[in-house]
């Protein structure tokens, strides 16, 4: 684990819907502005209204700058609650498509985590089947932390995280922001796993076969063996740290070990190479981000052109 981010958070971003699961983000994003000492900053959407054909289902020219006061009124009141944390708040408010335009306002507010909620009442209900939500965590710049209603208030101190690893540089680069994020105070255990899935035409026999040339050993001690950089790093920088490889496919080994650990959060990288190349972008990601028991921190690295991830 060479790679170093000189990631620091300054700005916490939180894109609110005023629904109870927004409520839920924002305990997590005030959380993690406390222990960083960062301002956090409140975005909100309003839409366009929809203009009818009909004539007696048309909306009032004045009812869109209605919505605005609402949620001007509503920004507020969230902003003042967070305040009452110690923290310096700002709000956003705009209007438009609501993918577009939260990416926007977290670039002009200078954003170094973006904090969201998996459902809704508008366009956050199911991310990742949705525009809006997925608009967000494929192309926000900074990384994304997502919170299910299940997810529950973060709690104090974090116990631990899953940390999915592929021995990729990316997935370096989220193990360094990790390290950012609970660097100082108390640290959460990590549990670095690899999910070492079975290439399709080997999984009929795969046991009899490979135990017969005495793989499966040889291969899990290959990459304990190329998982000790990460290891060290991590260590060095204060943390306890367990190792796993795991049979199985990403999805299934990281939810599978994040329930059976009762973990307080997934981080792991948007690219890689394996099985875990272009996560986030397919129905791998959205499956681990949507059935994560916990909050999901995903890292999108520096050196991805956002532009060029449609496929």
């Amino acid at each position: 684990m060479e790679e170093r981010t000189n990631w620091a958070i300054e700005t916490v971003f939180l894109a609110t819907d005023f629904s109870e699961t927004a409520d839920l983000a924002f305990e997590h994003a005030v959380g993690l502005a406390t222990r960083h000492g960062a301002r956090l900053v409140v975005g909100h959407v309003v839409e366009p209204m929809p203009v009818s054909p009909y004539p007696l289902l048309a909306v009032p020219a004045d009812g869109e700058l209605a919505v605005r006061e609402f949620a001007a009124e509503r920004l507020a009141s969230v902003a003042e609650s967070a305040r009452g944390s110690g923290l310096e708040v700002e709000t956003r408010l705009a209007t438009g498509a609501p993918g577009y335009e939260l990416i926007e306002l977290s670039k002009e507010a200078g954003a170094d985590l973006f904090v969201i909620g998996t459902r809704g009442l508008t366009g956050f209900e199911h991310l990742l089947f949705g525009s809006t939500a997925e608009h967000v965590v494929r192309r926000a710049r900074c990384p994304v932390l997502t919170v299910h209603p299940e997810d529950g208030p973060p709690r104090k101190p974090i116990g631990s995280v899953i940390l999915p690893t592929d021995l990729s540089s990316d997935a370096a680069i989220a193990a360094e922001v990790f390290i950012s994020v609970f660097d100082g105070g108390a640290r959460p255990k990590v549990v670095l796993i690899f999910a070492d899935q079975t290439p399709p035409y080997l999984e009929p026999f795969q046991h009899q076969a490979l135990e017969r040339w005495n793989q499966p050993d040889m291969r899990k001690d290959d990459i304990q063996k190329r998982m000790e950089p990460s290891v060290k790093r991590l260590r060095d920088a204060g943390f306890e740290v367990e190792t796993g490889v795991m049979d199985g496919g990403p999805v299934d080994v990281v939810t599978a070990e994040a329930k059976a650990r009762g973990a307080d959060m997934v981080v792991m990288s948007t690219h890689g190479r394996s099985a875990l190349v272009n996560v986030l972008l397919g129905r791998t990601a959205q499956r681990v981000v949507q059935h994560a028991p916990c909050p999901v921190l995903t890292v999108r690295p520096p050196t991805r052109e956002v532009e060029n991830e449609e496929h």
